[in-house]
């Protein structure tokens, strides 16, 4: 893949990664819509089938079943050729002189680019979704996780998953067929909270101004207990006056 990486500090914005993540966008979008009907079709069946094996089937205990027959079958078959050929057994000698086999880079480099851009997708739509960038995905999600911690409760992650995933792929072409309609009826239940909002605004400022009159009256009443004079202009200071000095005494002379 030719085009860099972006990394945390190459991605500004929002509308500044939007073109970098268009290709995904359309991607999950022509999925969800069934756009191509093969692809759609058989990605929802290998996701349920993927959930089927993960609930129904230990995939650890397969592996390691398949490892020993697997390796316990190399064994056998490497020690009939070393007593048959007397040398190096039928297993050992498959791979004769070649190399071992590797993974090029330049396989793995671009993979592991494009698993990067997909990440880094998707944490630039998680973040729009959490700042209510996206203001109709962030109540979705919403309503999605606050009916899902509600029925975590009584129903199994496994079956939560299963309705996740049948929802994702059903959902969207439902909304495509009738949205004229579904958009008509989010309008109206827009209005109504709209006016019920005001209407509780209207009523919180006429019971703040009430609470406001109320304690401003007890608040002057106690300061009329404590003798506080209110409204009045500042008595100013007295000025000190001056006084004038006595006259010294005169001594009187004694008969």
């Amino acid at each position: 893949m030719s085009d860099s990486v972006p990394t945390s500090s190459s991605v500004p914005s929002s509308s500044a990664v939007s073109p970098q993540f268009a290709k995904y966008k359309a991607c999950f979008y022509d999925l969800l819509t069934w756009k191509n009907l093969y692809v759609s079709g058989g990605s929802f069946a290998g996701a349920l089938i993927a959930l089927y094996l993960f609930k129904y089937v230990n995939v650890v205990k397969l592996f390691f079943n398949f490892a020993y027959i697997a390796l316990g079958t190399a064994i056998a078959v490497e020690f009939a050729g070393r007593t048959i050929k007397g040398g190096p057994g039928f297993v050992s000698s498959f791979r004769g002189s070649g190399n071992y086999f590797v993974i090029s880079k330049d396989i793995v480099d671009p993979l592991f680019n494009e698993f990067t851009v997909l990440v880094n997708f998707l944490l630039v739509e998680f973040q729009q979704i959490v700042f209510v960038e996206n203001f109709p995905l962030t109540v979705f999600a919403f309503v999605v996780s606050y009916f899902t911690y509600f029925l975590v409760h009584y129903v199994s992650l496994w079956s939560l998953a299963v309705v996740g995933v049948t929802v994702a792929f059903a959902a969207p072409p439902v909304y495509l067929k009738f949205q004229e309609e579904i958009d008509a009826q989010v309008a109206a239940a827009n209005k109504i909270i709209d006016k019920k909002i005001s209407e509780l605004k209207v009523q919180a400022n006429e019971h703040l101004g009430q609470a406001a009159g109320i304690a401003k009256g007890y608040f002057d009443q106690a300061l009329d207990k404590v003798g506080y004079k209110r409204n009045l202009p500042p008595v100013p200071a007295a000025e000190p006056v001056a006084t004038e000095p006595s006259p010294p005494a005169v001594p009187v002379a004694a008969e």
